[in-house]
């Protein structure tokens, strides 16, 4: 992980069932005799990111409702430091046209769970913009603000009308981003998001024994706690066809998006996705992300 990630050495269990008391009767001792919970528990793992937001960036509350995507919170911190980071290192905030403070970014995509947002916010001090086209996420992200108002959180909801579009209807004529962020869908389909769940729940032994009877036993069938809904998950042509439409669209704002940035999940995409920046004439970097044994990436382009 990104040496500020401040998930870098793992989580303080203790501390955090301190924070939200509810935690504690989801803790396990694990086999390496460190406390933990049981990943495959949706309400355990709800409650640790609840835990996680208030003990580490002073929330003072946050949820998700039941079916929507539940983030593993280290890695969408990575994405911000390592933004961050690359943003400074390319001097994005001190251009003429991205002089005025303070800095301003746009979510694509934010879902119930606001995650990107509201750690940009209390990490960086970024004042965000949020997009979403289900109308349930945006309740859930705005419920998310409001029950945090002491904070002072300056994120503003906007709601993508069309799924055709990504920029288009978003950023108005007077906007000015420094930077676009994006956690793009996945899957090309439903099919194929439903199975990668089924390779997840084998993963984490959905269906093995519970030793302690806080832990509810969930079925086969059921759906994995992260799965998230159908525009979370998939689209048409997946990831790498989500990205090349963004890629074309953001030609259009030019002059109004200091960079824009997208998570690329799958290595093999990132050939097709070069060829249309290269097209689009935009100067680009791909910058790597290590997780443990997993390498993650982002794809950062801009226009001159």
């Amino acid at each position: 992980m990104h040496l500020n990630n401040p998930h870098l050495n793992g989580y303080d269990m203790q501390a955090l069932a301190q924070t939200l008391p509810e935690l504690e009767g989801f803790l396990q001792t694990s086999k390496h005799d460190r406390l933990t919970i049981d990943f495959s528990n949706s309400v355990a793992v709800k409650l640790l990111n609840k835990a996680l937001l208030m003990h580490h960036y002073g929330l003072q509350s946050w949820d998700i409702p039941d079916g929507y995507l539940c983030p593993p919170i280290p890695g969408r911190v990575d994405y911000l430091c390592h933004l961050s980071e690359y943003l400074q290192h390319h001097h994005f905030f001190q251009s003429s046209k991205a002089s005025f403070s303070p800095v301003l970014g746009l979510d694509i995509g934010t879902g119930a769970n606001l995650i990107y947002p509201l750690l940009a916010n209390r990490l960086f001090e970024w004042n965000m913009v949020a997009t979403d086209i289900d109308d349930g996420a945006l309740k859930s992200a705005q419920q998310n603000i409001d029950h945090n108002q002491s904070l002072g959180l300056n994120i503003e909801l906007r709601k993508q009308a069309s799924s055709e579009q990504i920029f288009k209807g978003i950023i108005q004529p007077d906007d000015y981003f420094h930077l676009t962020l994006c956690n793009p869908p996945f899957h090309e389909s439903q099919a194929a998001a439903m199975s990668g769940s089924v390779r997840k729940n084998k993963n984490l032994n959905r269906n093995k024994h519970k030793r302690d009877s806080n832990i509810a036993h969930i079925s086969k069938n059921e759906q994995l706690n992260f799965a998230g809904q159908s525009n979370e998950l998939w689209c048409k042509g997946g990831e790498k066809n989500f990205i090349t439409n963004m890629i074309f669209e953001s030609q259009d704002y030019a002059q109004q998006v200091g960079c824009f940035t997208c998570l690329v999940s799958k290595k093999e995409n990132l050939g097709s996705l070069k060829r249309s920046l290269n097209k689009v004439s935009a100067e680009f970097d791909v910058v790597e992300m290590a997780q443990g044994n997993k390498i993650s990436r982002f794809i950062a382009w801009r226009y001159r």
